[in-house]
């Protein structure tokens, strides 16, 4: 038995990832036709929740399986194939290529150590290609090796004798004395030039070698990087259903307590008033079909989501809701306070919410490579299963608690329009879509507000480590942000945390959201992120970080662990926090002073 956590399952090691273990072993997750035996999953290990069911289109998703110690249960295992396939002896240097299903090779009477079975490691290089192939790298075609299959050639792997660089690993081929080393097999198109191509391998699926070319070139790459495997995995915070309409209009209208007593009085057969829905509706401007719906749904407590597929805006919508309402339910207690309860904080924070339970359900829908793709539907994005589109998924579900805060949307848009404030970011949000752009992906609607935003997430997140009792690990941010005006608004941020084990509910988080003690976490955090150990050259970084998609941002002032980030540690700028050292003016808290008219100058 090979132990892994269930919630690596989805993530770092889920399907398609390589994952090494003990003893010099290195497995790949097998595709979902394969688990459970191959059967339909039992129906004590199915997750229910509607709202990500609906927008990713499966009956039900999968809690992975797990062994049962006492025998009392089921005993499933999760199955893993062997990749990569070549290995070699770390003593006589003799190579050996295995199959997906086989054991671990061994050097059989090893010439170095006079031992009749040694085992062989795996080698560290892989290729992969921007679709999500993966396969072995191509050791005798690298050296122009003339036998006629890898089962003919004898080749051998030294590593590191001549160079500490790649040009101190040779490979060669005993049989038909050809060698080379691996120098240049990182650069780009490099095995283009040699005339290899990308054979569409999946070898979490059991193919090696595709039905019909990739058309995609391969890259070299050390089977640990972190581009090799990109997990694709949507998330929800479970909130009540009868609070999660589809169009963020309706849900306004149904929450307004002076609307609610006109539709839900006079029913007919248990649905609202036909006149006065149809009243509302041609006053607001939505659909009086869907908003009969809605408040049917509301005073029934059924789901309600609506045809077709949500965006992610429309879907988090429906949480920043019922986040900003806050109510009491079996899966979701929120206690709101309003923001001036949080005394200088209330010129930033409209409302705070103390959510002291909640459930986050991640589904893995996918996984990429080179290149992380969010989206299911993104072209790069592999699958799961090679047989049709099952109607299940794998997934986890994890409780916990958290601090949620609605920002002044007004106060954002005046800093936000401040001219130094769009000079400072016009540069990084230009070329973050630029790189977007090249690499296929959608275009996001991004602005100084969500940088401003996401790295006020981070600098707490780290001071919370020091008063919370939590670790930077056991953190997530969760961003709510939509520019667009009027009902679909969104300016706010969930900091919880949801983890799998004891650190799921302490209590300690929710503490630090009341309002004393909320004014200190800022406090301190705006304090700490106004000097940055690498300072000055972190603040006046033109770009840095992944993709160069940071500004004054690095593991000394604002980086957290890739867990706790959405934007793989992307688009952060405390600048927008405190300043800069030449100005102040890009700094969101700082006070506005007023004239006497009460107009901000």
């Amino acid at each position: 038995m090979r132990p892994l956590r269930r919630s690596q399952l989805i993530s770092p090691f889920g399907v398609g990832a390589i994952t090494d273990f003990r003893g010099d072993e290195a497995l790949m997750c097998a595709g979902l036709d394969v688990w459970f035996d191959g059967k339909a999953p039992p129906a004590d290990y199915r997750v229910t929740e509607e709202r990500l069911q609906h927008r990713l289109g499966k009956e039900y998703f999968v809690l992975p399986p797990d062994w049962d110690e006492t025998g009392a249960g089921p005993r499933f295992s999760i199955p893993y194939v062997r990749f990569p396939l070549w290995h070699y002896c770390p003593a006589c240097f003799r190579m050996r290529k295995t199959t997906l299903f086989g054991d671990q090779p061994y050097c059989e009477d090893c010439p170095r150590t006079r031992r009749k079975r040694r085992r062989m490691i795996p080698v560290r290089f892989v290729a992969i290609c921007e679709a999500g192939h993966i396969e072995d790298f191509p050791f005798r075609e690298w050296i122009g090796c003339t036998c006629g299959s890898d089962a003919a050639a004898n080749l051998t792997f030294k590593p590191g004798r001549s160079a500490a660089s790649l040009a101190g690993i040779r490979i060669e081929c005993t049989k038909c004395h050809v060698g080379g080393s691996m120098a240049g097999a990182f650069r780009q198109d490099s095995l283009l030039a040699k005339g290899i191509a990308c054979q569409a391998s999946r070898p979490w699926l059991g193919e090696t070698v595709g039905a019909a070319p990739c058309g995609h070139s391969l890259s070299t790459v050390q089977r640990g990087a972190s581009n090799v495997y990109f997990s694709g995995v949507t998330s929800s915070i479970y909130i009540p259903p009868s609070q999660a309409p589809s169009d963020p209009a309706i849900a306004n209208i149904i929450d307004d307590a002076a609307l609610w007593p006109l539709l839900s009085m006079g029913l007919v057969d248990g649905r609202p008033n036909p006149t006065a829905v149809q009243l509302i509706a041609t006053q607001r401007g939505v659909s009086a079909d869907a908003l009969a719906e809605a408040v049917t749904a509301k005073l029934r407590g059924s789901v309600t989501v609506g045809p077709g597929r949500m965006s992610e805006e429309a879907f988090r919508h429906q949480e920043y809701v019922a986040l900003a309402r806050g109510g009491r339910s079996e899966q979701l207690v929120s206690d709101v306070r309003g923001g001036s309860d949080y005394g200088w904080l209330a010129d930033f924070i409209n409302e705070v919410a103390l959510v002291k339970k909640l459930r986050e359900t991640r589904v893995l829908h996918g996984f990429s490579r080179m290149v992380p793709h969010s989206d299911p539907t993104d072209a790069g994005v592999q699958p799961l299963s090679a047989v049709g589109d099952r109607d299940w998924l794998p997934a986890v579900v994890v409780n916990g608690e958290g601090i949620f805060m609605k920002f002044n949307a007004d106060r954002l848009g005046r800093w936000a329009d401040r001219p130094e404030v769009g000079e400072r970011v016009r540069h990084l949000i230009s070329g973050y879509m630029a790189r977007r752009a090249n690499r296929g992906l959608a275009v996001r609607t991004i602005d100084a507000r969500f940088i401003l935003i996401h790295t006020l997430a981070h600098v707490l997140i780290r001071e919370l480590t020091f008063m919370s009792g939590y670790g930077s690990a056991s953190l997530r941010e969760r961003l709510y942000f939509n520019a667009q005006p009027g009902d679909a608004e969104m300016m706010g941020l969930l900091i919880y945390t949801a983890s799998g084990d004891a650190d799921g509910t302490l209590g300690g988080l929710v503490q630090q959201g009341e309002p004393v003690r909320l004014q200190r976490l800022f406090e301190s955090a705006l304090r700490r992120a106004g000097w940055c150990s690498n300072d000055p050259v972190c603040i006046e970084s033109p770009g840095q970080g992944a993709d160069s998609a940071n500004l004054a941002a690095c593991h000394g002032c604002a980086l957290v662990p890739e867990t706790s980030c959405e934007e793989g540690n992307r688009l952060l700028d405390r600048a927008l926090l405190v300043g800069t050292i030449e100005s102040s003016g890009v700094a969101f808290f700082a006070r506005e002073e007023t004239d006497g008219s009460g107009r901000i100058h």
